[in-house]
């Protein structure tokens, strides 16, 4: 499609006076250049197929997002078309993420799927951006070279690597696509191609359904009009003609890009994701912040996820100014020369608009994804740097071998700082390191910290105040809020983490979500009808196909049944696949909950439970089992390793024979007492009775890779309850 625009804005003399063969010549290797171009780009992005989900979105955009997780159906895709009470309206980055699901067999336990998708739009994207600088220029080794500036740029690695920004990537598949039918419809001067203008309209609203930062690009299009179209004329009578006829013919793209932006800002008013500050402060900040890309984009050092918010000054604010004043000066005078400067670099202006501070969406004022299609104005308007004759110092045979090589070398360079800043999205680990060390103060840092305070020492009183630190810095933050209140009820009672919830009330818990957090700790308090009234609160206001109906219908039944209303825990048991088919109603049912309590780190209520549950089952040994090896795999336990080292050796002692899984746990709990000799003696029994066929092999593996920590006296960790139910 893109290829044939070639003829369209060419220079060079009709085909009726060049050899054709020569022609089919170029055009044949003009396609090798780019599937060279495509499997350059998937080769340095390829490491990322490997990643896993990272704790930035991933969680709430996939692993708990029951409308991806179902994979492709009519109902989902009506689902995400309908579902417009959201931060964001973008069925279709929901569909893409659905087709991941239903035909990469993609899953956040194998995410290779999503990760797949997003290096193979980006490739592609490459691709169509190649093929129009190609048909802009007519070079195939200059369009390479600033296509593959563009697409190996670090800064598109937070685009590529990380699964949420699937934003970018797809709405630039629809923005590149976009603008190539839009110059198709346009080849013919005077005549207007129906075809491919709506083609065009089509592509351009498919992209606004992924991500609103395409508004611009009816902007955009009246910028090709003017190169490589030509269509303004070369002086002002030609021009003021044909301005209103340019300006009518985008109005439906005007009119989509305002609908998509009057959709977005009413989606973050919503969910106080909008920043308010005074009009002139951000106009302030704006030219800093476009110095601040500038100077990413020239230096790509320091690369971070989350920048903390660039500091104002006046010194900043002058330099920038000027900087970008220059620049456009001088990319002015140059516009008869070399219109393709000026209209790329309007572009890269144009397009960073909605994220340059003008508006505040979100926590992030800087970000590098949001470079992803602005920086290719830079490439555009780089066409013309560097002609062989410029180099006049050399022979002229020398000329272009000296340009291969300094396109090489600074290819080379962007690549290798690539390939740095892509393992910091490896996962959630190295992500979060690499925060901690370019933006400790930053809301999710803080929040990290309170975590690792909890699951490693089960101090909340330190986890709190990093929260409540977080919370100053980010005060429309849910997950805070509710991380703060789990810390009240661990350091004071139920009662006061509930009444933290309900001085902290707000339209920021959407769908049920204040309602759950109330249910869990009246439970926790005894306060089983109060629990029960929020549960059906939560449900009536919480989306079915949400993952948290399930934790809901567990609440319910164990609130029920700890009330003594058999019926009712019955009636929510009826509605749970688990629980469809029982008659009754136990206390061993309530573990599903109790392991999910103590994966949120309410320990302190889950052992009382498990001590409940040992002491009302003391011969069944597969509860015994999963009791011993949740506490004794735990980071932090509030029980003693004697009591979880007691419990699996009842365990053991009810087998009739050595049985290598309930070994296994024995084991565990010796070592999470210190006694790493008689764990690894008890290991080596279990690995013993194992089979050694296929089938037993990955649990032979992980029998020896836990008696190798032993020998090394390290005990064995993971949070377990997550995994058990």
């Amino acid at each position: 499609m893109i290829i044939m625009n070639i003829e369209a804005v060419s220079t060079s003399p009709p085909l009726g006076f060049v050899d054709k063969g020569l022609v089919s010549l170029r055009r044949s290797s003009s396609m090798w250049i780019g599937g060279l171009l495509f499997l350059l780009v998937f080769a340095i992005f390829s490491p990322s197929l490997r990643y896993e989900l990272v704790a930035i979105d991933d969680i709430h955009y996939i692993s708990h997002n029951q409308l991806v997780l179902g994979g492709l159906s009519w109902p989902a895709i009506r689902e995400a078309f309908a579902n417009v009470d959201n931060q964001m309206y973008a069925p279709l980055l929901w569909i893409s993420y659905m087709a991941d699901v239903s035909f990469g067999g993609a899953s956040p336990a194998h995410p290779w799927g999503f990760h797949f998708t997003n290096v193979l739009l980006h490739c592609l994207n490459s691709l169509l951006l190649y093929l129009l600088l190609l048909a802009w220029c007519k070079k195939p080794w200059r369009a390479f070279f600033f296509a593959a500036l563009w697409a190996l740029h670090p800064l598109r690695v937070e685009s590529v690597a990380w699964v949420t920004e699937r934003k970018d990537v797809l709405s630039g598949f629809f923005g590149l696509l976009c603008l190539g039918c839009y110059v198709r419809a346009h080849r013919n001067t005077g005549h207007l191609g129906v075809r491919p203008y709506l083609a065009s309209l089509v592509l351009f609203t498919m992209g606004l359904l992924v991500k609103p930062s395409l508004t611009p690009m009816p902007f955009v299009l009246l910028l090709l009009d003017y190169w490589p179209l030509r269509r303004y004329g070369s002086n002002a009578p030609p021009l003021l003609r044909a301005v209103p006829r340019l300006l009518l013919e985008k109005i439906p793209f005007f009119l989509a890009s305002f609908a998509a932006s009057v959709a977005a800002v009413k989606a973050h008013q919503a969910t106080h994701s909008l920043t308010e500050l005074p009009l002139v402060e951000r106009l302030l900040d704006m030219p800093i912040h476009y110095g601040f890309y500038l100077f990413k984009i020239f230096r790509p050092r320091n690369l971070c996820p989350l920048y903390a918010p660039v500091a104002f000054t006046w010194f900043d604010f002058c330099l920038a100014c000027a900087l970008l004043a220059i620049l456009s000066i001088w990319l002015w005078r140059l516009r008869h020369r070399h219109p393709h400067g000026w209209v790329g670099w309007l572009w890269f202006l144009g397009l960073l608009l909605p994220v340059s501070g003008l508006v505040r969406f979100g926590a992030q004022v800087v970000a590098d994804r949001f470079t992803y299609l602005p920086a290719i104005g830079l490439s555009i308007a780089g066409l013309s740097l560097f002609p062989t004759s410029s180099v006049r110092f050399l022979p002229p045979n020398a000329r272009a071998p000296l340009r291969a090589l300094l396109a090489m070398g600074l290819l080379l360079g962007l690549t290798a700082r690539t390939w740095h800043a892509l393992p910091i999205w490896e996962n959630s680990q190295r992500l979060i390191g690499h925060l901690s060390v370019f933006a400790p103060q930053h809301p999710l840092v803080l929040t990290d910290r309170a975590v690792q305070f909890m699951e490693r020492e089960g101090n909340f009183t330190d986890a709190q105040s990093a929260l409540e630190s977080a919370l100053l810095l980010s005060p429309h933050d849910r997950g805070t809020m509710t991380r703060i209140a789990l810390c009240i009820n661990e350091r004071e009672t139920p009662a006061a983490a509930m009444e933290f919830l309900l001085n902290h009330r707000s339209d920021l818990f959407r769908d049920g979500e204040w309602e759950f957090q109330m249910a869990t700790f009246a439970f926790l308090g005894a306060r089983y009808d109060d629990a029960l009234n929020f549960v059906e609160e939560a449900r009536r206001r919480m989306p079915q196909s949400d993952t948290g109906q399930n934790n809901l219908l567990l609440l319910g039944m164990a609130a029920a049944f700890e009330k003594g209303d058999s019926a009712k825990a019955m009636a929510y048991a009826r509605q749970n696949p688990h629980f469809r088919n029982r008659t009754k109603i136990q206390l061993a049912d309530l573990l599903p909950l109790h392991s999910y309590h103590w994966g949120i780190f309410l320990r302190r209520d889950s052992l009382a439970y498990f001590r409940r549950l040992v002491q009302t089952y003391p011969a069944r040994g597969d509860l015994l089992n999963n009791v011993a090896w949740i506490l004794a795999t735990a980071e932090w336990s509030p029980a003693p390793p004697q009591e979880a080292l007691a419990i699996a050796e009842r365990a053991q002692a009810l087998a009739p024979v050595p049985h290598p899984v309930l070994l296994d746990t024995l084991a565990v709990a010796q070592a999470n007492a210190g006694d790493f000799e008689a764990a690894v003696h008890i290991a080596e029994q279990a690995l013993a009775l194992v089979p050694d066929l296929p089938q037993q092999a990955l649990f032979r593996q992980q029998l020896q890779a836990r008696i190798d920590l032993y020998r090394n006296r390290q005990p064995y960790r993971e949070e377990a309850a997550a995994r058990l139910f």
